[in-house]
């Protein structure tokens, strides 16, 4: 999959990656955007850093060929990373920021209460899981029934999507 050269790379932060192994779509993720997604070290080291087997990370991104690439060493993004991760606890939404705001990348993070206002103020594109599960919806690549399973098996093992939402008909009509 090759990526339109105009286009920006999605940055995967682990929320969304953990939400679709959840639901066992993991494999259709990358159709939602072809060939743009990328994973930050900092966010892989975050998600095999976990105690947990539930999270197959490298047979993901080997099945997705989504490429894992080194956080940037440019001195403002390390500065503005170095902030970010004192103010959040999270290390891969941090790195996900402070790379997209400076590269003018997109980032896909459900993590609302930690990225919203940061990813308005600084006109960053972001993705929450559901919104790719829309899109996804959108393309045809999973029906209806589908995604309302997704939606159910996040939930039940335990992750928050958006609440009151369980169906991805409520949330089209949600998002207008």
């Amino acid at each position: 999959m090759s990526k339109k050269s105009n286009e920006p790379n999605i940055l995967l932060d682990s929320d969304v990656v953990i939400h679709f192994i959840k639901g066992g779509k993991q494999l259709l993720l990358p159709q939602a955007f072809p060939g743009r997604f990328v994973m930050l070290d900092k966010v892989y080291k975050e998600l095999t850093g976990r105690n947990s087997k539930d999270i197959p990370v490298n047979n993901f991104l080997d099945w997705c060929k989504i490429p894992v690439i080194p956080m940037p060493t440019d001195r403002t993004i390390l500065m503005e990373y170095a902030k970010l991760k004192a103010e959040l606890v999270d290390e891969g939404e941090a790195a996900c920021m402070a790379v997209a705001r400076f590269k003018k990348e997109y980032i896909a993070s459900s993590n609302l209460s930690d990225i919203y206002d940061y990813c308005q103020e600084h006109g960053i594109v972001f993705y929450t899981t559901m919104d790719l599960l829309l899109e996804l919806y959108n393309l045809r690549k999973i029906s209806e029934a589908d995604c309302d399973l997704f939606i159910y098996d996040v939930k039940s093992k335990g992750s928050k999507l958006i609440k009151g939402i369980d169906k991805i008909e409520d949330y089209k009509k949600k998002k207008g």
